[in-house]
């Protein structure tokens, strides 16, 4: 992190971010949306001209949401901004958080690693220079996630290949279609060749190039390995970015075989989650995911009756007090909102004492006025921090009609 300068939290469900790093250039992030903060900064003079919309595309909600599920990997910018001595190069990267709703936005200067490689390659004029720092420069950079990449000049058809694990001088030369028929021969297997040639086919390249629009884009192929074993997935990242009146063609590649089955891992972990939460409909007839700190829910499984009622509310004590005023016995609300509150939960709940629950008479849908049911709701406390104290809760009501009636019975 020291690295960075500006590291960013950002909820990707909300558009606000919480400042881990701040920027030593001043501009600081508000409580307002983070992608219109940013739209505003490149439009302010800020960022580069030729990089404003490659800038604002990549910062939009909507692009950070969906990076990730079409990428896989961590997605990047590299951009200039303004700077009192000019023009630098930032590096701007997104990483998911575990819990797949938030990400953490790094953005690095990294002019000065840039402009030694310039020198170190000698590139005479402008438009050599920044060739060089588009296809160099992303390498040595982005060396320790990327294994290799290829820069593709699609009107020639020639490509320079280069193996970015190894020396910088460890680099090849040649015809791309070429080398595209090797690694469909070789390296890509069979059920993925369709995916590979679409994606990375110097007809598609060249096609893609010539009628870009924008001056920033990115296409992501992923395949497997034709290897005997395990499964080796492969990720090929084709970077599009306009230079002046030509556009330049990179295709970073890597190995996500880990990054993989860690997601095919949450995927099992989400379907177990939903399967558990099924099962359990049968047992409870309304579950709610509490946030104690925001007093704010969300349900998982509610009464349409009651889900009619609450419509848009999302405060959690608000919609407590709405259910007990209009379904729960008078001589039980009292009881039920001393339990069911948001003071109370904040107190009671911790790893020693992980629930609280109480008993009420409620009234069913479509029952008489004078028709009551027994109900009994328990918060389970679900995520705590780091001082013992209780950030999320899980609450679910259950149906204790019978067993009331059995209790009775047997008095």
């Amino acid at each position: 992190m020291d690295s960075c300068r500006m590291v960013l939290h950002v909820d990707l469900l909300q558009d606000y971010c919480t400042a881990m790093k701040s920027s030593s250039d001043g501009w600081q992030p508000e409580e307002n949306s983070l992608s219109g903060q940013l739209e505003q900064l490149a439009r302010s003079g800020a960022i580069h001209p030729q990089d404003q919309a490659a800038f604002i595309a990549f910062t939009r909600l909507e692009h950070m949401r969906s990076a990730f599920r079409q990428a896989g990997g961590r997605p990047s910018l590299l951009y200039r901004r303004r700077a009192a001595d000019g023009w630098r190069w930032n590096l701007m990267e997104l990483v998911l958080d575990r819990d797949g709703r938030s990400a953490v936005l790094f953005v690095k200067d990294v002019h000065d690693a840039l402009t030694a490689v310039q020198v170190r390659e000698g590139r005479d004029t402008p438009e050599q220079q920044l060739y060089a720092q588009r296809a160099m420069e992303m390498a040595a950079i982005l060396h320790s996630r990327f294994k290799t990449m290829n820069t593709v000049d699609v009107e020639s058809g020639r490509c320079q290949f280069m193996d970015l694990t190894q020396p910088a001088s460890a680099e090849s030369i040649g015809d791309y279609g070429l080398f595209v028929q090797n690694a469909i021969s070789s390296h890509v297997h069979p059920d993925d060749v369709g995916t590979f040639w679409k994606t990375l086919s110097l007809e598609h390249l060249r096609n893609t190039a010539r009628g870009l629009d924008e001056d920033y884009k990115e296409e992501v192929c992923l395949y497997r390995r034709p290897d005997e074993g395990p499964v080796r997935w492969m990720e090929q990242r084709v970077i599009y970015s306009r230079q002046g009146e030509r556009v330049a063609v990179h295709i970073l590649g890597q190995d996500i075989t880990r990054e993989k089955c860690q997601e095919e891992a949450r995927v099992r972990e989400l379907e177990d989650r939903a399967n558990i939460i099924s099962s359990l409909s049968t047992l409870f007839f309304s579950t709610y995911y509490m946030d104690l700190e925001h007093d704010t829910f969300r349900p998982v499984t509610q009464l349409r009756h009651v889900g009619d009622l609450l419509g848009e509310v999302v405060q959690c004590s608000a919609a407590l007090q709405i259910y007990a005023n209009h379904f729960i016995h008078p001589e039980d609300r009292a009881e039920y909102l001393r339990v069911m509150n948001m003071q109370n939960l904040r107190q009671k709940l911790r790893w020693w004492q992980p629930y609280v629950a109480v008993e009420y008479r409620k009234l069913w849908e479509g029952e008489e006025p004078d028709s009551w049911e027994w109900v009994r709701a328990t918060a389970v406390l679900a995520l705590s921090d780091a001082d013992d104290m209780p950030k999320t809760a899980v609450y679910v009501a259950q149906n204790m009609t019978d067993s009331q009636h059995k209790n009775g019975e047997a008095k």
